[in-house]
């Protein structure tokens, strides 16, 4: 093969691939900005739209009061199979170890995911025990039984 012809096969092939590249990149990009904004809509929030008995503070305001220093929460948005639908996590950790995950929903079937979001579970995480908690002002209580598990 010639040079020339060399290098035309490979500009041919960089015209075929970084398209593709290209379009992946932007799905990321798009899947990356959908993430922030949905954890954005919740941080934002009023803790009082997700439970009644909370403050008008906004939720990531309220979280923030609840956790002490050597905890840190950590934010991420998941989707379930058959679920269709994203739900916001907040990740809890106290001393570095998962503790506890607060799960809030940011749509409905019936209303699709620009619904406002709503408290769906708060779970303890720790390895043999599983313990769920009915509301978000629950969490003092089940901040108490992570922190007395760890050591």
């Amino acid at each position: 093969m010639k040079p020339l012809e060399s290098v035309a096969l490979l500009f041919a092939l960089a015209c075929v691939l970084t398209p593709s590249q290209t379009i992946a990149s932007v799905r990321e990009a798009t899947a990356e900005e959908d993430a922030a904004k949905l954890i954005s809509i919740v941080k934002q929030t009023p803790a009082s739209e997700l439970d009644s008995a909370l403050s008008n503070t906004t939720f990531e305001e309220w979280l923030a009061k609840q956790v002490s220093k050597d905890s840190a929460i950590g934010w991420v948005v998941r989707t379930g199979e058959g679920h269709g639908l994203p739900w916001v996590e907040a990740d809890i950790s106290v001393e570095g170890r998962p503790a506890l995950v607060i799960m809030i929903a940011c749509g409905r079937p019936d209303s699709g995911a620009d619904a406002k979001p709503r408290f769906l579970s708060l779970e303890l995480l720790r390895k043999n025990e599983l313990a769920e908690w009915p509301h978000l002002h629950d969490l003092p209580a089940a901040m108490k039984r992570a922190r007395n598990g760890q050591g």
